[in-house]
């Protein structure tokens, strides 16, 4: 009937000198994808980075850095620990843990709160939530340790509710529904630069994600489109042409009824992000690990009442 969309996300970087975490391999990183209770479905590489596609979402390998994000089930967490156990929190130079708000919640292995207290056990951290606890937001854990991100260190997510039911459509499997289908009618693929590999995956019945990389740059696109909990979450820390534009882009492709949008810059940075949609709530943090956070949450305004939404059990 569902699928948990609204996904947990580590980034993470060495201290310089320490071995690469690409030189670990690829059964290495089988093993920290299945501590989290997902599988790696395929994977593309450049002269930088490893990207993995996985049964939930998406893993970055870089020599010095990755990112992790799993949707689902998932236990994020104890990928991290097994991390933090084979490589020692003293050799991260910084570490992110984010959580979104969860659709079902109740059918999750734990809760940020949980997955905080287990941190905490294996790093000093500390621990925030951007947006209101009875709405949209998402929660933040981070290592407790001084970084200087480089200048032009950025990375935005938008995180897609109630997606238009036009384009969830293009997303369910069949026979019809395949890659240069979802190429050419989706509009997903027109969000990318030019010059990225691309790997993507249709899932039976239905979803979809995309993983996209350029050198260190990626983009990485991820569709629920089922009626209930329907969600999207794009990701890119490519923002040269500007947030803005992205996110105008993103939201034409996908007409959410509602969005989080979330910046990931310098503390000393001050970029903002318009977007079209009213903004109901806007949160701003600057972290001591070196980032400035932004998190809004907007809405598309409707024209009258909906009718309410049966549930078939």
């Amino acid at each position: 009937m569902f699928f948990e969309g609204p996904e947990k996300k580590v980034e993470l970087a060495l201290a310089p000198g320490r071995p690469s975490l690409r030189a670990r391999g690829l059964d290495y990183w089988k093993g920290i994808v299945a501590k989290s209770r997902a599988q790696i479905l395929s994977s593309l590489s450049n002269e930088t980075m490893d990207a993995h596609l996985l049964s939930e979402s998406s893993l970055f390998v870089a020599d010095d850095w990755l990112t992790m994000i799993t949707c689902g089930r998932t236990d994020l967490v104890a990928a991290i620990l097994q991390l933090c156990a084979d490589l020692g929190h003293d050799a991260f130079e910084y570490l992110i843990y984010e959580r979104k708000n969860a659709h079902f919640q109740e059918y999750q292995p734990a809760n940020f709160f949980d997955d905080a207290r287990r941190l905490s056990q294996a790093m000093p951290g500390k621990s925030f939530r951007f947006g209101d606890g009875d709405d949209h937001h998402v929660f933040l854990f981070h290592l407790d340790k001084p970084y200087a991100p480089r200048p032009d260190d950025l990375t935005l997510e938008i995180l897609m509710h109630g997606i238009d039911p036009q384009a969830a459509r293009v997303f369910m499997s069949g026979p019809q529904r395949k890659r240069d289908f979802i190429k050419e009618k989706s509009g997903v693929w027109s969000l990318l630069g030019p010059g990225f590999q691309v790997d993507d995956h249709l899932f039976e019945p239905v979803g979809y994600s995309l993983n996209a990389i350029r050198g260190v740059e990626y983009y990485t696109v991820h569709v629920t489109p089922q009626k209930i909990g329907s969600y999207v979450s794009f990701e890119t820390n490519c923002v040269d042409e500007g947030a803005d534009a992205i996110v105008g882009r993103v939201l034409d492709v996908f007409k959410p009824q509602s969005c989080d949008v979330v910046l990931f810059q310098p503390a000393g940075a001050r970029r903002k992000v318009a977007c079209a949609y009213p903004l109901k709530r806007s949160v701003k943090q600057n972290l001591a690990c070196g980032y400035r956070v932004s998190f809004d949450h907007r809405f598309k305004p409707v024209d009258g009442a909906a009718p309410a939404f049966e549930i078939v059990i």
